[in-house]
């Protein structure tokens, strides 16, 4: 009788260290990206460009802006940044895409956003306004701003009721930005 409580005893001392083990294994291969992993509306998503690198995106507390973060592993330790932030106009950022596309053949990372404006002047009605912004890799590991709306003024618009007819931002999705992008910027 004796015998079957310690293997049973064992039995489950050895299942406890197996998962404790697993956990710290895993957990160690994983990395925060950002401040606050209950935030995070987008991401992390996975950026070769950086060593065990990713990006992500999250709400600040009062969810009116949203910040970009990268994160990766560097020789200091973990390196956690926040590369830009969209913030509150007319309304709270909303991001729509996020991608990776070849700007001048260098891979950028591509975010699409738009705000909820709803005016209206001389009988025009602007349900939404779009934003592109690129960011590029610099020489000393981070993101930087390549393209936006005041380098290249397409990368910017509204959405348009005019007379009940809708007409979009042209540049609305990931898969026409991403035409335009290879087209306009061609090394």
């Amino acid at each position: 009788m004796k015998m079957n409580w310690q293997k049973g005893f064992n039995m489950s001392y050895l299942i406890i260290i197996f998962f404790s083990f697993i956990t710290l294994v895993f957990s160690s291969f994983s990395q925060a990206c950002g401040d606050n992993p209950n935030a995070i509306i987008q991401g992390p998503f996975k950026d070769s460009a950086f060593n065990d690198g990713v990006v992500c995106f999250q709400n600040t507390p009062d969810k009116r802006n949203i910040m970009f973060y990268l994160s990766y592993m560097s020789k200091d330790g973990i390196y956690n940044e926040v590369v830009d932030t969209y913030y509150y106009s007319d309304a709270p950022a909303e991001l729509m895409s996020v991608f990776f596309s070849p700007v001048n053949g260098e891979k950028n990372i591509v975010v699409l956003l738009r705000w909820n404006v709803n005016y209206e002047s001389n009988g025009i009605q602007y349900p939404y306004f779009y934003e592109i912004k690129t960011y590029q890799k610099e020489n000393n590991n981070r993101y930087k701003l390549n393209l936006d709306s005041n380098k290249d003024t397409q990368l910017s618009g509204y959405q348009i009721n005019k007379n009940g007819k809708i007409i979009n931002y042209p540049l609305d999705n990931a898969g026409k930005i991403k035409s335009y992008l290879i087209e306009k910027y061609r090394p």
